[in-house]
């Protein structure tokens, strides 16, 4: 795909993330054919990402609205793309990230279904969040929907409708070391404290009903939403897919490449990979998991290059739900992404099922 080993390794483990994100493939071959190394990806990607945002504004100067919005939607994905992983050049790095928010938060008002952004008290800031509800009278039972090492609120919230139409509200949520809040917070392995402080706010909404609280997690999320489970009895269903149950155990791995582990060092402030290993060891599950009674349903692909798959079969293993499940996509990489059609589905029934949703 690319003769740089580094940016085919990544177009290798995120091409299905960047198809189903909304990034064009003619885009991405357009990219490829402009970038010697890993150096020119945020500055091309930056450049592609402008374009978009540029059209965007033309379609709203014209008064199309409805394509304005989807326009500033998409501009804002690929601001992602250029930014995700992208940590050698920081100020680029911040500012794809504040062109992203700039570039989605333009259109949240006129957004449908509605989109509320919100802002959650967490130890002296803020925490942030997405939420939208389904139509017709609530309150509505609410999936907590968690990012990953590199992805935002912004790009999980645009998979909401599923749950919508299912009637389950969602609240994507940023905390530590996520998003927005990256700049003001690095990750923490105790990411319990965060969804507890989400749901302190979602029982302040009378649209929710915060007896029935559903969290999901991908990749780095698929650890924080089974460990959120562990010491957050309000959860009553779970679903994480492709988390590690020992981070250090993942972020040495060969097949991981080079710019994820560059990422994970951003994103937990250290400085050194040593100092990360190190970081990284207090992110396990070991003595946690087999806190979690909730039900339980852990999925993930057996040919994922960021998190071996007995990673996730050992948080299973391990937890003292009576309901748990470990599914295994034979031909699944990281997130599952290349076979979505089957994962989320799955994911999205199965909590509406526990959650008392809609499944027909």
């Amino acid at each position: 795909m690319h003769p740089d080993p580094l940016i085919a390794r990544v177009m290798k483990t995120w091409m299905p993330r960047f198809l189903g994100g909304g990034i064009a493939y003619y885009d991405i071959q357009t990219v490829l054919s402009r970038i010697r190394d890993w150096d020119d990806w945020g500055p091309e990607w930056m450049k592609m990402a402008e374009m978009h945002e540029v059209l965007a504004e033309e379609t709203w100067n014209k008064g199309h609205r409805i394509s304005a919005v989807q326009a500033f939607q998409t501009a804002a994905a690929y601001y992602h793309t250029a930014y995700f992983v992208y940590v050698r050049d920081l100020e680029l790095h911040n500012r794809g990230l504040q062109k992203m928010v700039e570039c989605h938060d333009r259109v949240l008002e006129y957004m449908e279904p509605k989109v509320e952004k919100v802002k959650i008290p967490f130890e002296g800031t803020n925490i942030l969040g997405l939420f939208s509800a389904p139509r017709g009278e609530g309150p509505f039972p609410v999936v907590i929907i968690l990012p990953g090492l590199d992805s935002t609120k912004d790009t999980r919230h645009q998979r909401k409708a599923p749950y919508l139409r299912r009637g389950l509200a969602v609240l994507s949520l940023e905390g530590p070391g996520q998003g927005e809040v990256s700049q003001r917070l690095k990750i923490r392995p105790d990411y319990e404290v965060a969804a507890s402080a989400a749901i302190d706010y979602l029982e302040t909404r009378p649209d929710v009903d915060a007896t029935r609280i559903g969290i999901f997690g991908m990749s780095m999320g698929g650890y924080y939403a089974p460990r959120s489970a562990a010491f957050e009895p309000r959860i009553k269903a779970c679903v994480g897919n492709c988390g590690a149950y020992n981070y250090a155990e993942c972020f040495i791995v060969d097949s991981r490449p080079a710019v994820s582990r560059e990422a994970f060092l951003h994103y937990t402030g250290t400085k050194t990979e040593e100092e990360a290993l190190q970081f990284a060891k207090r992110i396990s599950l070991e003595g946690v998991a087999e806190k979690i009674t909730c039900p339980l349903l852990v999925l993930h692909g057996k040919l994922d290059p960021l998190v071996p798959w007995e990673q996730g079969k050992r948080i299973v293993d391990e937890a003292s739900s009576l309901d748990k499940q470990f599914v295994l996509y034979e031909e699944g990489i990281h997130s599952t992404s290349n076979v979505s059609y089957q994962s989320g589905p799955l994911t999205v029934d199965w909590l509406s099922q526990k959650l008392g949703g809609k499944i027909a």
